[in-house]
């Protein structure tokens, strides 16, 4: 279980983390960019990878590494061009601001689903953040009078950051709603654009999560109400990008339903599903995927803001206790703290993901599987 706000949120983990001599610098300066393309048309799940790359040698030195820290999961919802904040409506000249201050912060977009297989994929010494979008609204992804990508949308100012910094990769998590209810738009709100729109973002590198079918509170349903608004949320994800492998869950108003496992997999007619993450509504960051204190299906979120417990807030809050923020290695395959933090990391995850762990202290760097 995570400390509260006012407590630290990895205490293990909380150190001063020593130079280490004599080990050679990473090769690799940038995140790769991998598709989550699936032929299959139900969910994989935390499926163990079997074989992985040599560890990649890190110059712990300059960099860090603290990867049982936390990872903030920002929560937007529609942009707007006019006005000011309110409720779920977010400036775009706002969200702008905030790509901008992560990157210069040192943070990177990171897959959800590659996190939730504890693969987080972005450069050394640089710390990773999830970016997601709830309901498919048009201030996400806009297109122009003239079928141009609107420059104010979140695609469009995400794709501009890539353009101006290539090392900032094209990731994160659109949970949509579809017409597969009647009464609900297409997805992002331009019918003639909807399969275009999520084929651009499945090719760009970003995920498409479940946001269930009509967008109900789930506290007093049954299995098969669950199961139903899941499955058929898949159905409409699948008009549009057909087996796609959907296999991350937002709940709408972040409420769970009786029993969680209804939400971990089930089957609706001829959909069945296998989420491998289950995201909640907002209050703090998330625990690394391989620390003991992650449960995959309680992820909590963060909203932007200023207000308390907003992002802001957390962010404040994570530099000034910079030995609870995650700090990447630069190599998927590998997870490196430091001796002292080992103590947060559940080795038994780590061994069913099929990756390497690695450990060093003030003058040694260990490895081992």
């Amino acid at each position: 279980m995570r400390n509260f706000p006012n407590m630290p949120i990895n205490a293990t983990a909380r150190l001063a983390v020593v130079a280490v001599a004599g080990v050679a610098l990473l090769a690799s300066a940038g995140c790769s960019k991998l598709f989550h393309r699936n032929a299959s048309h139900q969910s994989t799940g935390q499926t163990a990878v079997t074989r992985v790359a040599a560890m990649q040698p890190v110059d712990l030195t300059k960099y860090q590494p603290n990867e049982s820290g936390s990872v903030p999961i920002l929560m937007y919802h529609d942009l707007i061009t006019t006005g000011k904040q309110r409720e779920m409506k977010y400036p775009a000249a706002q969200f702008r601001k905030d790509m901008q201050w992560l990157y210069d912060n040192n943070y990177r977009p990171v897959s959800l689903t590659q996190f939730a297989q504890g693969k987080v994929d972005c450069p050394a010494g640089t710390s990773p953040v999830i970016l997601t979008f709830d309901d498919a609204l048009r201030g996400q992804f806009n297109y122009t009078g003239d079928g141009q990508i609107d420059p104010n949308c979140a695609v469009g100012i995400l794709d501009q950051m890539h353009k101006d910094h290539p090392d900032w990769q094209t990731r994160g998590t659109f949970f949509v709603l579809t017409d597969e209810d009647s009464k609900l738009p297409p997805p992002f709100y331009q019918k003639e654009y909807a399969q275009g729109k999520l084929e651009y973002l499945v090719k760009e590198g970003y995920d498409i999560g479940n946001h269930t079918v009509h967008h109900r509170h789930m506290r007093h349903m049954t299995a098969d109400q669950v199961a139903y608004e899941i499955g058929k949320a898949i159905d409409g994800i699948h008009r549009y990008i057909p087996n796609y492998d959907v296999n991350t869950l937002a709940l709408p108003y972040g409420e769970w339903p009786k029993k969680e496992s209804w939400l971990v997999s089930g089957t609706s007619g001829g959909s069945s599903y296998k989420n491998i993450a289950v995201l909640r509504a907002a209050w703090r960051p998330c625990p690394s995927s391989i620390a003991k204190g992650y449960k995959p299906y309680e992820i909590e979120r963060i909203t932007p803001g200023t207000g308390r417990q907003q992002s802001v807030w957390w962010f404040n809050y994570l530099k000034k206790n910079a030995s609870d923020r995650y700090v990447s290695d630069g190599d998927p395959n590998t997870i490196t703290v430091s001796q002292i933090a080992i103590g947060a990391v559940d080795k038994a995850r780590v061994a069913k993901l099929g990756l390497h762990l690695r450990t060093y202290s003030g003058t040694q760097m260990m490895a081992s599987k």
